[in-house]
């Protein structure tokens, strides 16, 4: 399927389209408030999307509940002046029913009884880890490719992440020799302030080695050295392996985003995590 496209609506961004069956606005400009919201459920309505997802800072909170969003997380200080807030707004109502949500309790169980328990950052002899450039993109989407079948963002695609390396993108990755066989990503806010830890894949036959604690650990490493103060990730609620990560690393859970992001082959369900450097 044809990856969702990322635009502008005034000064601020959003991602729409079939993929994810959603508007997602992902960064919204002050300026333009309060008509954006009109603006988004015309979109919506047009391209006839199920859902509007956004993140936004919790100062226009009341706007998007009086439009007929619902926060469903929280992430303090997300913002340099201002918490942030995650809503969504249902235009099907079998958006926001979770047919799984006993298992996802368990999921949400198991990591917190492993919170700040800390995790894995050293590797096995023979691995080694370093940040990516734009010469890697081959190797980092046929990565992609083989751990995902569908992702909520063109991550298949060199071409779109060369873009985000070039932009606001860090991406570390594991090696065995010359195989790239684990990579993640930060993603800095638009203020500067936060990084959205993301982008998490390692190879099944490499699981369980300290891989992601490691990957983790860099990218925290690096997005503090660049003044970033707030880290968050939204996780696959499905994932005993990567909420127990985030939770062993310190981060608090603070919400699920219903049938959110379509990864291989579906839309699945997402937690948000954050954390605060002292």
């Amino acid at each position: 399927m044809i990856p969702d496209k990322i635009i502008s609506i005034g000064q601020s961004k959003i991602q729409i389209g079939p993929l994810n069956d959603r508007i997602y606005l992902m960064n919204l400009s002050p300026d333009d408030m309060p008509e954006i919201l009109f603006k988004l459920k015309s979109k919506a309505e047009a391209a006839n999307v199920s859902k509007i997802f956004a993140k936004i800072p919790r100062i226009y909170l009341p706007d998007f509940v009086a439009e007929g969003f619902t926060e469903e997380a929280s992430v303090p200080n997300l913002f340099s002046n201002d918490d942030g807030a995650f809503l969504s707004l249902y235009r099907q109502p079998w958006r926001e029913n979770i047919e799984n949500q006993s298992e996802l309790d368990k999921v949400i169980a198991v990591a917190e009884r492993k919170s700040g328990a800390g995790v894995e950052n050293k590797l096995e002899e023979g691995l080694k880890i370093r940040k990516l450039t734009v010469q890697d993109c081959e190797l980092l989407a046929a990565l992609y490719k083989e751990i995902f079948s569908t992702y909520p963002f063109p991550v298949h695609d060199a071409e779109f992440l060369k873009h985000e390396i070039n932009q606001n993108g860090c991406f570390y990755g594991v090696f065995n020799k010359d195989k790239l066989i684990g990579a993640a990503s930060a993603e800095a806010g638009s203020d500067g302030w936060s990084a959205e830890l993301t982008d998490f894949a390692v190879l099944p036959a490499y699981r369980k080695k300290g891989i992601a604690g490691s990957l983790l650990h860099k990218l925290e490493k690096e997005s503090a050295a660049t003044g970033k103060k707030c880290f968050f990730t939204i996780a696959r609620a499905c994932s005993y392996g990567v909420n127990s990560l985030f939770a062993k690393a310190g981060y608090t859970y603070s919400g699920t985003i219903p049938n959110n992001t379509n990864i291989s082959g579906g839309l699945e369900t997402m937690n948000i995590w954050f954390k605060h450097l002292p």
